[in-house]
């Protein structure tokens, strides 16, 4: 089971806003660092790196949610500081400091895992946090720096914050453009596969991730004729997967539009428009309800889909302590990098998908403590050290999304040159600190992924096919709960899939009920539900066939062909 996503460790990936996020850590980094050189306070530059990363999260989020979502990652990282700061300040010399330090870097890095996991923070999860909180521990600060240093940390994560959203009047609708590109080129992916099951539901999901970006636009965006375009976009997306939808719609045409899209072009449209009617874009929905349901799954696990997050956890929390003892107690400096390894392979939320995780990281940093040998050796002035930090940290945005290991590479030589700034140790201590250290933790990480219980994960899959069995029935169908529950149940199966043996999986039921789900979700009845979104393309009967492109438009009309996707 192991090796059964092993692939995925020479996977490049391709698409994802790499320019913008790498620009924007760049300025983030460069800007504080520069400041507190020109003021003399070097020896504050963690809080201001650790602030700075703040940049590095929710680069694929709508702007109005990424300004919130970054104001609560920016809390967290002073947080995160903070209770390292305590640590080094109150616990140096004495016999607990290590243990405190290595543990608080397991707590914290197991809660802001399972915290970001919940929300769909995406990389780098709780991996930054966790770092800040391990290397702050061990910083040489006395009482009087407590107050400077977290403030520090505090400016320079609100001047990350405001570089970040500052994206929004460069790049406007950009996230939006590129979910609902996503979901045009699933919907191909799918036309083209038909009848196929898992790309129906992957282009279910991708539709639904565009639905909520495009619900996410400010008041300078929201009824622009930019963003009715992408409404209808996506509405197109819903009617091609209807099956037997009658429109003519050539796959290479869909896949253009989607590249076009992407590069800021207008969408005019796939198939013949019917009567015009005023479209109306979908509501927010808020992240509190995601929330409420994590906390109540932590209060009375069993009971809620969440409650596979305590577990997740407490993996997460136990390696990274275990990693960071062992390091300790080897002799290996620096123990706080092998539990920030082991916090870094987790975040992959199954077993088998942290083996290529560990993979990656392992040859990543092989790669980065040899350039960062290199550049230590050099023994760079202070004004340089700033710049390669700035430089290597858009490096490691620029490649991070294509493959793990090309953004370690960059990563690494920014980790080892910030703990040169603050400790004594030379170049050759502190990269052969770093090489074991991280050699140690991904493999205690793989582990203990493999020998704690892993019945939460199976669990989850049997509530998710409860939920869909139940909204299937239900009278009337409800569209928008049924394909959230939907996209919930392959979630967890996929990450299931990584997790036990697949003779465990009830491989058979999930496509039995999803196939039904869906034939429920494309019937009359599902398309014209009062909370339905999906739409039904007129069969056309001439050039001058027009498709309705309202939401509020009613597929039952004469002619439809959800009827005959019904017979």
């Amino acid at each position: 089971m192991l090796t059964r996503h092993l692939r995925e460790t020479f996977r490049l990936r391709k698409g994802g806003p790499l320019v913008w996020p790498a620009i924007r850590a760049f300025l983030s980094m460069l800007v504080p660092l520069t400041t507190l050189l020109q003021i003399g306070r070097l020896d504050l530059v963690a809080g201001a790196v650790f602030g700075a990363l703040t940049s590095v999260h929710a680069r694929s989020e709508p702007y109005r949610q990424q300004a919130r979502t970054l104001a609560v990652v920016a809390v967290s990282m002073v947080l995160a500081v903070a209770i390292g700061d305590v640590i080094a300040v109150f616990a140096e010399g004495s016999v607990w400091h290590e243990p405190l330090a290595l543990l608080a870097t397991a707590v914290v890095g197991a809660v802001t895992t399972a915290a970001g996991t919940a929300v769909h923070l995406g990389a780098p999860g709780g991996l930054i946090f966790a770092f800040a909180t391990g290397a702050c521990a061990h910083l040489s600060l006395a009482t009087t720096d407590l107050g400077p240093h977290i403030s520090v940390t505090a400016v320079s994560a609100a001047f990350a914050w405001a570089v970040s959203t500052a994206g929004a009047v460069v790049s406007g609708l950009g996230p939006q453009r590129r979910a609902v590109a996503a979901a045009l080129e699933a919907t191909a992916a799918h036309l083209a596969a038909r009848p196929d099951l898992t790309t129906r539901h992957r282009a279910a999901a991708a539709v639904e991730t565009a639905w909520n970006s495009v619900a996410l636009v400010g008041r300078r965006h929201r009824d622009t004729a930019e963003h009715l375009d992408l409404v209808r976009a996506i509405e197109t997306c819903e009617a091609l997967l209807i099956p037997d939808h009658g429109a003519e719609v050539a796959i290479d045409d869909i896949r253009a539009t989607a590249t076009e899209l992407r590069r800021g072009g207008r969408f005019h449209g796939l198939v013949p428009e019917g009567d015009s009617r005023p479209l109306v874009p979908p509501t927010p929905v808020s992240r509190w309800k995601v929330i409420r349901e994590v906390l109540r799954a932590a209060l009375r696990p069993g009971r809620h889909a969440g409650t596979w997050l305590r577990p997740f956890a407490l993996r997460v929390g136990t390696a990274a302590f275990v990693a960071g003892a062992a390091a300790n107690l080897l002799g290996i400096g620096h123990a706080y990098w092998a539990a920030v390894s082991a916090v870094s392979v987790l975040q992959a939320t199954s077993t088998s998908r942290s083996v290529p995780r560990m993979l990656q990281r392992i040859s990543g940093t092989v790669f980065g403590v040899l350039g960062g040998l290199g550049l230590l050796s050099a023994h760079p002035a202070p004004w340089m050290i700033i710049i390669l930090l700035a430089v290597l940290q858009w490096g490691a945005e620029m490649t991070v999304l294509v493959n793990y290991a090309f953004g370690l590479f960059f990563a690494t030589p920014v980790a080892l040159l910030v703990s040169a700034l603050a400790s004594p140790a030379g170049p050759g201590e502190l990269v052969l600190h770093r090489l074991w250290a991280t050699l140690l933790g991904a493999a205690i990480a793989v582990g203990v992924a493999w020998l704690l219980p892993n019945r939460a994960w199976l669990s989850r899959v049997q509530r998710a096919l409860a939920r869909v069995r139940e909204l299937s029935a239900a009278d009337p169908i409800q569209p928008d709960r049924l394909r959230s529950a939907l996209v919930e149940l392959h979630e967890a199966y996929d990450v299931a899939d990584g997790e036990v043996r697949r003779a465990k999986l009830p491989t058979e039921e999930l496509l039995d009920i999803s196939h039904r789900a869906y034939v429920l979700l494309d019937s009359p009845e599902g398309l014209n539900s009062p909370d339905g979104r999906a739409r039904c393309l007129p069969v056309a009967t001439g050039a001058d066939d027009r498709r309705g492109s309202g939401a509020a438009a009613q597929s039952s009309r004469s002619g439809s062909s959800c009827q005959e996707a019904t017979k």
